[in-house]
This record gives structure tokens, C-alpha cells and sequence, in this order.
């Protein structure tokens, strides 16, 4: 496999991962437990609603956290006197952008029909969103210990999905008040534990202006994801009403938990990189190469799956008033192996070299590829419109992410030991 295959499978690594990917899965995946039960007590109109709120949730999550799930567990690896500052700042930072996040959520809510009159449920979607975005996961990330932050965000997860369960008369603002209760109590415990283990320092004066124009590349780029990838329910509730909201949420809610188990490896592969840019530069190449070609390969055979089970996924988790569905999937699945390349060469490997300039704007043309199309497309073909309309945006993100990654293209795509240091 090669040093860079073997340093990335170490134990302690192995065992990062579980936690994280259990983290990942109470979180993001936990919920699927959920919709099969709520598609047939919601029926599709409620269950477009309930879509439409997550989407508003997730939006929500992106303001508040402004990119630090990204930045943040490198800045943390990168020092260790200095890891009091950088949590005091988060910290602040979370609570000044709570106002405009809320603010935005309500503005948002307002000019969808979908949310219209549903005034709790998009309350207790923008508090769920605040708490995602309050996570403090990336420092236990950052400083390779993320067990224990992991396991209090899966315990209270969980909790919230068995009594959402166990709970039939809940409205969809009542599922989504139970889901935030969830969070909010895993993001308490963390800062808890965190407090316990480590000093956090005041910010000074001044440092809200720094960190906002430091944090604003990466916080583009995330809002811009966000913005064609898992607000494509709202877009869709906008454009072709609550009917094709639910269909594509459905689809798109499967899509998103088999894509986002690269979310977790993010977490743990872009610190390491980070670190290996310094010490060994070859290493570093060595291991996004190996990453990529094992995610890039591991999702297309996850979305040929994908494809021959939607018939019987769809059928078995949402019940046969969601056959339409089907084709949706069939068509959204392509996009996992486009995110898996996107999300190396972005997340994994662009961040550690600290071009965040440049992959914000090629997010930004990821965007742009996406909407557009989804304007023209999803008003006359509903959800299959947009979900042809994600699978360009995509395609244009990873062309984008080659472009901008020329200059390293010896040192990622060659083999031969040493000529990868020079390559850099």
C-alpha cells in the first residue's frame, strides 16, 4: 500500500475513525430510522414540510458554525499553546453570528410556500440548525481524541430518535423540537468535557473583524454547498410546490447519508495531511492519493447499488406513495462519486495547502452550475429537474478542483518516491 497507506491505517487512526464515524452516523444517518415512520404518519405534503424545515435547519447550522468544522481542527493540530485562543474565539464567534443565522432562517421561511403558516416547525428548525452549527466535535478532532465528544453526540441522538419513535401524536414541529433537544443537550455535554480538559482564553478587542474576513472563504464555500446541495428541498418546495419537495427530500436524504460518511474522514485525513505538508510533502500527496482513488472507487460501486435497490429501498422505507421517488434516486446517486473526488481534493487536500481562496470560488462555480440549470429544469420537471441539475453543478466542481490543483498534479498523480517532494 505504501507509506502513506500504512501511516493513514494506524490503530489510533482506526480507532478515530469508529468514533467518529459513529458520531457521523447517530447524526446523519440515524435519522433514515426515522423517515419510514414519518413519510407514512406525515403523508407527502407533511413530510415536504419536514424536509423543507431540515433544509432550513442545515442552512441555519452554516452561518453559525462559518466554516470553523473545516478550519478549526487544523488550527488546533497546528498548535498547542495557542488552543485556548482559538476555542475562546469560537466560542464568541458562534454567539455574535447566532442573531444573523436566526434572522436569515425566518427570512428564508418566509418566502417559501412550502413553510408558510408553519410557524413552530420552522422555529424548532432554525433552533436545531443553531445547535449543529454550536458543535464543538472539531476540537476533539483537532486535537485526535474525538471519543468522547463522539459518544455524548451519539448517546443524545439516539435518545432523541427513539422517543421521536416512540412518540406517534408528535407534529412536525414536535419531531423537530425533540431532534433539537438532542443536540443542543450533546453540544452542552461536550463544552462541558472541553472545560473540564482544557483553559479557554477571552478574545481580545478586534479579533471579530480578523476572524470574520479569515473565516469568509471558507464560510463561502460552505454556504455555497449548502446552497445547491442540501437546500435543493427548499429550491425544489419553491419551484415545484410540496409534492416534489417530498420526493426529492426522500431522495435526496439517502443520497446525502451515503455521501456524507466522507465528512468524518475529513475530519480525520485534512489534520493529517496538514501535518505531513510540513514533515514530508511526499507523504502527504501519497496519502490524498490513495484516498482518492479508494473513496472515488468505494462510491461508484455504492451508487451502482444505489441504483439497482431504489425500487425496493424506496418501496420498504417510504411506502408506495413515494414510488415517484425512484427515478429520482436512480438519477441523484451519480453525484456520490463526484462529491467523493470534490470533497478530496477540496476538503482534504486544497484546505491543508490553505487554498481556500480558490476553492471558495470554485465552489462558487459549482453554484452557479447547479442553480442555474435547477431554475430552468425543476419548475417543468420537478425533482428530477434538480436532480439532473446537481449532477452538472458537480461535475463542474471537480473540474474546477483539477484546474486549480495544476501546479500539484506531479506530486499527486505520479508514484515514483522522491520526484512527489519536488513536484510541491
Amino acid at each position: 500500500m505504501g507509506e502513506g497507506g500504512h501511516r493513514l491505517l494506524s490503530a489510533r487512526g482506526v480507532a478515530d475513525a469508529g468514533w467518529l464515524y459513529g458520531a457521523h452516523v447517530a447524526r446523519y444517518i440515524s435519522p433514515l430510522l426515522l423517515y419510514p415512520v414519518l413519510t407514512r404518519r406525515l403523508g407527502l405534503d407533511g413530510f415536504g414540510v419536514y424536509a423543507a424545515g431540515i433544509a432550513l435547519a442545515l442552512i441555519v447550522a452554516v452561518v453559525v458554525d462559518y466554516g470553523l468544522s473545516i478550519s478549526g481542527p487544523r488550527d488546533i493540530a497546528g498548535t498547542i499553546e495557542g488552543r485556548g485562543v482559538i476555542v475562546g474565539q469560537a466560542l464568541a464567534m458562534r454567539g455574535v453570528l447566532a442573531a444573523p443565522a436566526v434572522v436569515g432562517g425566518v427570512g428564508l421561511a418566509m418566502i417559501n410556500p412550502v413553510l408558510d403558516g408553519a410557524g413552530f416547525a420552522v422555529a424548532m428548525a432554525i433552533l436545531l440548525g443553531v445547535g449543529q452549527g454550536a458543535s464543538l466535535l472539531w476540537f476533539f478532532q483537532g486535537i485526535r481524541d474525538p471519543a468522547p465528544a463522539a459518544m455524548l453526540e451519539v448517546g443524545f441522538a439516539l435518545a432523541a430518535t427513539v422517543a421521536v419513535l416512540a412518540w406517534p401524536s408528535l407534529s412536525v414541529g414536535g419531531v423537530m423540537a425533540v431532534q433539537a433537544a438532542g443536540v443542543w443537550a450533546g453540544a452542552a455535554a461536550s463544552a462541558l468535557l472541553l472545560f473540564r480538559r482544557h483553559g479557554v482564553t477571552a478574545p481580545g478587542r478586534g479579533f471579530m473583524r480578523r476572524a470574520l474576513v479569515e473565516g469568509a472563504p471558507l464560510f463561502a464555500s460552505r454556504a455555497a454547498v449548502v446552497a445547491y446541495t442540501g437546500a435543493g428541498v427548499l429550491m425544489v418546495a419553491a419551484l415545484a410546490g410540496p409534492v416534489q419537495a417530498a420526493l426529492y427530500g426522500v431522495a435526496d436524504r439517502l443520497v446525502s447519508a451515503s455521501g456524507s460518511l466522507m465528512r468524518p474522514l475529513a475530519g480525520l485525513i485534512a489534520p493529517r495531511i496538514a501535518g505531513l505538508l510540513v514533515e514530508d510533502a511526499g507523504a502527504a500527496f501519497r496519502t490524498a492519493r490513495w484516498v482518492l482513488g479508494l473513496s472515488a472507487a468505494g462510491f461508484i460501486v455504492s451508487a451502482a447499488g444505489l441504483t439497482l435497490a431504489a425500487p425496493i429501498l424506496v418501496r420498504l422505507l417510504f411506502g408506495q406513495g413515494f414510488a415517484p421517488a425512484v427515478e429520482v434516486l436512480r438519477l441523484l446517486v451519480w453525484v456520490l462519486p463526484l462529491v467523493a473526488i470534490s470533497q478530496v481534493l477540496g476538503l482534504q487536500l486544497m484546505t491543508p495547502l490553505r487554498m481556500d481562496r480558490r476553492f471558495a470560488v470554485i465552489v462558487g462555480v459549482g453554484c452557479v452550475a447547479t442553480l442555474g440549470p435547477a431554475v430552468l429544469l425543476a419548475p417543468q420537471f420537478g425533482a428530477a429537474g434538480m436532480a439532473w441539475a446537481r449532477i452538472v453543478g458537480e461535475t463542474a466542481v471537480v473540474l474546477a478542483c483539477l484546474f486549480g490543483l495544476k501546479a500539484h498534479w506531479g506530486a499527486l498523480f505520479q508514484t515514483r518516491g522522491r520526484r512527489d517532494v519536488q513536484a510541491v
